[in-house]
């Protein structure tokens, strides 16, 4: 591989590591440098731009599973304009209770339900299994639809993965994706301000939640208030009740779960 072909290799594989140190498997990596680059990059070539990364102490790596690589932090005193600005970006747990007045707000009134419906929202962050990979989204919604004419209801399930500015990337979407398996429908939340520099992977993170059927929703102001912008609806999921049940079982609180119980009908 030429020098200059080289250089675009490890400028895209730099760009594409989330800035957080989260490690993205080396097969998903270099998928995702050959859809930047339009064309399929080699194993050898790929490996050859990662040894490269991790002699100069720029990435990490991590063995076994397909090994995955991650970002390092730059030493003290170097660093890029954008390694400072995302030391500064906004946290997600500083985005989190302005994306569950959004949700709880103009998100539920937007769904249009019909009268006597109800919608629980939950921030789920800090519950549910602490191992596997990407068993957590940061919110559910679900929502109990009465129609008026057809008997029955309609139970929907909702997941929202938040993102910070950093963060949103394809691995990202993945993430949303991921946590389909529990719910019916699901989100990536992004924080991307409109003069971020980070609005150069909005296409193709727009365009792998559209090929997924992943809703997007983009959050332009770090407190949230009228800064939420839904991009793309999601496509519902044919997840297993049971699994959907398992889920709700074991990530809403005692008083969310009897509310859902009173809502279906079901008081004792």
């Amino acid at each position: 591989m030429a020098g200059a072909a080289q250089d675009k290799v490890l400028e895209q594989i730099l760009d594409l590591l989330p800035a957080d140190g989260t490690p993205v498997l080396n097969r998903i990596m270099r998928a995702m440098v050959s859809r930047r680059l339009g064309y399929v990059l080699s194993s050898e070539d790929y490996f050859t731009a990662r040894d490269t990364l991790l002699r100069q102490g720029r990435v990490g790596r991590e063995r076994g599973q397909g090994g995955k690589l991650f970002l390092l932090a730059a030493p003290a005193g170097e660093g890029t304009g954008t390694a400072s600005a995302a030391a500064e970006a906004v946290s997600e747990a500083h985005l989190m209770p302005a994306l569950g007045q959004f949700l709880a707000g103009a998100f539920t009134r937007d769904m249009d339900l019909p009268s006597g419906s109800v919608t629980i929202v939950q921030d789920i962050s800090r519950i549910g299994p602490v191992s596997g990979q990407w068993m957590r989204p940061d919110f559910t919604l679900v929502s109990v639809m009465r129609f008026q004419f057809l008997p029955g209801l309609q139970v929907d399930v909702h997941s929202f993965e938040l993102k910070a500015e950093n963060g949103g990337s394809v691995l990202a979407v993945h993430e949303a994706l991921a946590q389909t398996r529990f719910t019916h429908f699901g989100h990536l939340v992004w924080h991307l301000p409109l003069d971020s520099r980070a609005r150069a992977r909005l296409p193709e993170v727009e365009a792998q939640c559209d090929e997924h059927g992943i809703g997007l929703i983009l959050a332009t102001q770090a407190d949230g208030r009228g800064g939420f912008e839904v991009r793309l609806e999601p496509q519902r999921k044919s997840t297993s009740p049971k699994v959907v049940d398992g889920f709700l079982e074991s990530r809403l609180t005692f008083e969310n779960r009897a509310l859902l119980a009173r809502a279906l009908g079901r008081d004792n």
